[in-house]
């Protein structure tokens, strides 16, 4: 016997509607952020803020209401070799199903992942790494935050140089043989060749501690100043061993993993003459201005009294970050997809945490559809009474 056609529909009216799909990561309350960084090794100075600083600005977030309704959730794998980094990243898109990405890596994690995150197209954000790698060729879902380019870093350095000796004619460069200092390498070395200087090129392996043949070699060869692209602690013994070696009266550059205050003991001095660097954020996170306490404040009730050293710039670029990434995610709307999070993203403008409660501690970021570099400012720095300072 056939059965009318409007009792089927009455029929199938009453079956269950299958779930509305929802993106990975992502369910009708919670957004999850997977991150991936070095919490222990040599580059640990990075990822253990950068997961910090992450995890602080998610629970601030959360705690005043989340976003669109949905609360964060971050997942942080450890990872600090590049097949670690590859894993990693692997493990938090295929296997946790994260909804976005965030490199808290540095330039060798970054490196790494690169050619991963651009074929899955997983919104992606670089929040350390200089190294052109990630950045080139530009991918429409990868973003990066307050570390600009090496190519704009580098400029930075070699400004630096002539603003503490315009007389310079002749500039050392001591360079770390791993991702980060060889890509700043890359960048500095075709400005320097433009400009009427010698330059003397000595290197080192990561987490080096004796550096006499090279100080000996630029105080044989009499350089005016010393660029140094590694970490504050390999800059710190460097600068602490020059004057035994011969080498003084020189002007000292650090690139931005040198400008650190954990840099200030091992000099064992508190206002070292002709030390400059740049910074990536407005202030240091000792500086006494408002948005520094705020930020302090809320860094100590949540982890306690810090170590020597913390928090870092990498605690406020991977803080504030966190508050831009969730001001794309709001813009995207109820519906958050990859897509939809990716078109928001390239049209943010002036991105703050102060926008949605958080304390301002980095430069506001601006994305378009073709440049996804959120932030270009650099402050002059030097350290000043015990720590680093932005001086302009």
């Amino acid at each position: 016997m056939k059965r009318s056609l409007p009792l089927i529909a009455a029929a199938l009216a009453l079956l269950p509607l299958p779930a509305a799909a929802q993106s990975p990561g992502v369910t009708a309350t919670e957004v999850t952020v997977g991150a991936v960084g070095p919490l222990t090794g040599a580059t640990s100075f990075m990822g253990v803020p950068g997961r910090d600083g992450m995890q602080l600005a998610i629970e601030q977030i959360n705690q005043a209401g989340g976003i669109n309704g949905r609360k964060l959730k971050l997942n942080f794998e450890h990872a600090f070799t590049p097949a670690e980094s590859v894993a990693a990243a692997k493990k938090l898109v295929e296997s946790d199903g994260v909804f976005l990405l965030v490199l808290a890596s540095g330039s060798t994690g970054a490196a790494a992942a690169a050619d991963y995150v651009r074929e899955k197209g997983i919104p992606t954000y670089n929040l350390f790494g200089a190294t052109p790698i990630i950045r080139t060729p530009f991918a429409a879902n990868v973003f990066h935050s307050a570390m600009p380019s090496s190519a704009d870093s580098a400029q930075a350095l070699v400004d630096r140089v002539f603003q503490a000796n315009p007389k310079a004619k002749k500039i050392g460069l001591l360079i770390g043989t791993y991702a980060f200092p060889q890509a700043n390498k890359a960048a500095v070395m075709p400005i320097l060749g433009k400009l009427p200087v010698e330059t003397v090129v000595e290197e080192f392996d990561q987490g080096a501690r004796d550096f006499t043949s090279q100080l000996i070699k630029f105080a044989r060869d009499r350089v005016d100043a010393v660029i140094v692209l590694g970490s504050f602690a390999e800059a710190g013994f460097a600068m602490k061993q020059a004057p035994e070696k011969g080498l003084s009266d020189v002007v000292w550059v650090l690139d931005g993993s040198a400008v650190n205050d954990a840099i200030v003991p091992i000099l064992g001095e508190k206002n070292p003459p002709n030390v400059w660097g740049y910074s990536n954020t407005p202030f240091f996170p000792a500086q006494a201005v408002p948005a520094m306490k705020q930020f302090r404040d809320a860094w100590i009730q949540r982890f306690g009294q810090p170590p020597q050293g913390r928090p870092n710039i990498y605690d406020l670029v991977a803080y504030g970050g966190t508050y831009v990434l969730a001001q794309a995610i709001k813009n995207a709307g109820q519906d958050l997809t990859w897509k939809s999070l990716i078109a928001s993203w390239s049209n943010l403008k002036d991105a703050k945490p102060s926008k949605l409660g958080g304390a301002d501690v980095i430069y506001p970021e601006s994305f378009s559809e073709t440049d996804h570099q959120g932030n270009r400012v650099m402050g002059r720095a030097k350290i000043k009474d015990g720590i680093w300072q932005v001086v302009d």
